[in-house]
């Protein structure tokens, strides 16, 4: 599992019923060093980017049948591009990945006074792109239903399609795939990876896209949501309509029956229990990582729903020779967890090692 770094969580100033439109929405900042003015064209091209961001998630979500209600996803300006937040500032250091922390700071601290954010009401989703000499490095990480993304600014005279393939050729040179892979992160979704029997290329939240084409010795262009990314997005605040309370974590999570079993074939891992939480959860998650190769970035996705009365099956269906499954529960407000103390992606799991062993699988106790 990822881990996120710290980051300073600003919050917009609203007070919230169910009857109230939604003003939450993800800011984009372009973060320059003092004096140095921005590309002719950042408003399209970032822009561009949002457009291509919000049509992704939209139309992934959609078709693991857990549609949106709300598609736009970052603040308009008057004109109805998407708003983008100029600050300048001077690093103390420039060199490399080391300025991120300083930077990350210095852009929302910026922005927040540009667009008079206090700290009262939900968190922000912030995706803060620089343009500064010296500095290297991404990341993104999330903090309930708060979170911020790191990325490189795109230099490019070309505009992003609405419609383009992720991991298309022309999208080779500005790594667009990765760029949202970070916000994928704030949003609060840990690494995952395809499964091979889907056969829809690569995931958001898998492998970057020169490694997917070694391991898999092809040149697919396309990149999917994984169906365990849509089920964590699925209730997120910033798709609502209406504006909603800053999701908490549950009081209680208790997990009854938890069973691991496997089919008569083998070939299926069977994960039984039942969920009894004071919040009530539509899904259970699951990620199958393969013990001693490759890393949390193949890890395999798996979810079912849980009924009226915390009960729930669902099934490995392609596991490992030897694995480590991450089990965690997708909420109705919005957060996933297992341990009511982290979100899924900071560890919040419950997970068990197996093996195949002369034909059969063995489930090894559950681990710290």
């Amino acid at each position: 599992m990822i881990r996120p770094f710290i980051f300073l969580t600003l919050l917009v100033t609203t007070a919230l019923s169910s009857a109230v439109p939604n003003d939450r929405f993800a800011q984009i900042i372009l973060f320059l060093e003092e004096g140095a003015e921005p590309a002719k064209n950042y408003q399209e091209r970032l822009n561009s980017l949002a457009l291509r961001t919000e049509a992704f998630f939209s139309s992934e979500l959609k078709r693991w049948k857990r549609p949106v209600e709300r598609t736009q996803i970052f603040t308009r300006d008057e004109k109805g591009n998407v708003r983008i937040s100029v600050v300048k500032g001077k690093l103390s250091n420039s060199a490399g990945r080391a300025a991120l922390p300083e930077l990350n700071t210095m852009a929302i601290n910026g922005a927040a006074k540009q667009l008079g954010l206090k700290k009262s009401g939900p968190p922000v989703l912030f995706w803060i792109f620089y343009d500064y000499p010296g500095v290297k490095g991404f990341r993104g990480g999330a903090r309930q239903s708060g979170g911020v993304a790191v990325n490189k600014y795109p230099a490019s005279e070309h505009l992003i399609d609405i419609k383009a393939d992720l991991a298309s050729p022309a999208l080779n040179e500005t790594a667009i795939k990765g760029t949202i892979h970070e916000f994928g992160h704030a949003l609060g979704l840990p690494h995952i990876g395809p499964r091979p029997g889907r056969k829809l290329g690569n995931t958001l939240m898998g492998p970057i896209n020169k490694v997917y084409r070694r391991r898999t010795e092809s040149e697919e262009p396309r990149v999917f949501l994984s169906e365990v990314s849509a089920a964590a997005l699925w209730k997120h605040p910033v798709f609502k309509k209406e504006a909603t309370p800053n999701p908490g974590m549950p009081a209680k999570v208790q997990i009854k029956d938890l069973t691991f079993s496997s089919s008569d074939d083998q070939k299926t891992i069977i994960i039984t229990g039942k969920l009894n939480s004071d919040l009530k959860a539509h899904s259970v998650v699951a990620l199958d990582s393969e013990r001693g190769k490759f890393g949390d970035y193949w890890e395999r996705p798996y979810t079912a729903a849980i009924d009226a009365e915390g009960n729930f099956k669902l099934k490995i269906t392609e596991p490992r020779d030897q694995g480590t499954i991450f089990l965690s529960f997708c909420f109705e407000n919005g957060i996933n967890t297992s341990n009511r103390k982290k979100i899924f992606q900071q560890n919040s799991s419950i997970s068990r090692l197996y093996s195949a062993k002369e034909g059969k699988r063995v489930f090894a106790e559950e681990t710290p």
